[in-house]
């Protein structure tokens, strides 16, 4: 036993001194996960929402040296110009506008280009945007209208798509449509009751809500409005809620027709008094690239809100009761 002893300690001892002089096998590491590099365009927008337009403008022009104008540029270059404006940089959101502008066009040649080269259409949109409204904040406020109005031309003349035409519309309308008198609404066709022109509803206070049956923000603004209509009708406010066919084939419209009546009976569940007219020229006019869109007119048919954005239940009231008076 004493024997088995001094041999196991003997063993130990052995081990220990070979511990010391022998080095141990490094343990494996971790092979380090490579982390995706930021996005560019989404720093930018990062920068931007901080206010840091020197930042943004750095990672735009990093951007450029190592991978060209390619389409995350004109993309970032979109959002630089609209930075500058949201800090109050006239001349810096002119400048890139300009830029943004003469670069989108050198892409757009032909109607076909305006769909192939998305990120210019972008690029090509917010640089419109953006002169306008630094002509505007410059007091020249006439001549941004000009600018607008030239350019709508300009991109129907291009067949350039609905969507980029709209907003400049809605720009347009942003600058200049509050005080005015509402554009009369021409219905082509609708859904719900027989569409009353706006002349018609002189005397009343008048809610127009633009919408799309597939638009996943109008759809969130169903309930709200809801609640709104069956709150503010029976006091006398009358709801109109104008939207068009999107689709470009005319032989579809009648299942196009099948799907927004769908969307009306089902997601809005609106009262019938509740009109829908289908109207292309009135969704332009209105400038309605960006659903849904809200227009609150006074009781003598004038344009006292324009509210290309989701609205709170709260805001809608808010709205409503200024025009009732």
């Amino acid at each position: 036993m004493r024997v088995m002893r001094l041999l196991a300690l003997g063993l130990l001892l052995a081990s220990a001194a070979a511990a010391q002089t022998t080095p141990a096998a490094p343990t494996p590491a971790a092979t380090p996960v490579p982390s995706s590099p930021p996005d560019d365009v989404r720093m930018i927008r990062y920068k931007i929402s901080a206010g840091d337009l020197p930042s943004a403008e750095s990672i735009l022009e990093y951007h450029e040296a190592e991978k060209g104008r390619d389409g995350d540029y004109l993309l970032g270059l979109a959002w630089v110009a609209r930075g500058a404006a949201l800090t109050g940089d006239w001349k810096a959101a002119s400048d890139h506008a300009a830029a943004g502008k003469a670069l989108a066009l050198e892409r757009l040649k032909t109607p076909a280009d305006y769909d192939a080269n998305r990120e210019a259409v972008y690029l090509l949109g917010a640089s419109i945007e953006v002169e306008a409204q630094a002509l505007a904040a410059s007091g020249k406020k006439a001549e941004a209208i000009r600018f607008l109005e030239e350019s709508s031309r300009e991109l129907e003349k291009a067949q350039a798509p609905y969507n980029l035409r709209a907003r400049v519309w809605k720009r347009r309308n942003l600058i200049d449509l509050e005080g005015r008198p509402a554009p009369s609404i021409a219905a082509e066709d609708h859904v719900g009751a027989e569409p009353p022109s706006l002349a018609a509803l002189k005397g009343k206070p008048v809610v127009l809500f633009f919408w799309w049956e597939a638009c996943g923000d109008c759809r969130m603004q169903s309930a709200p409005l809801r609640r709104t209509v069956e709150k503010y009708l029976p006091k006398g406010v009358v709801f109109v809620a104008p939207t068009r066919y999107y689709g470009t084939d005319r032989a579809e419209r009648a299942e196009e027709k099948g799907k927004i009546e769908k969307a009306w009976k089902e997601i809005y569940s609106l009262p019938a008094a509740v009109s829908a007219p289908i109207s292309d020229a009135a969704m332009l006019r209105y400038g309605v690239s960006a659903t849904p869109t809200f227009v609150f007119l006074d009781r003598q048919g004038v344009v006292r809100k324009y509210s290309p954005t989701r609205m709170t239940e709260a805001r809608l009231a808010e709205e409503i009761e200024k025009i009732s008076r």
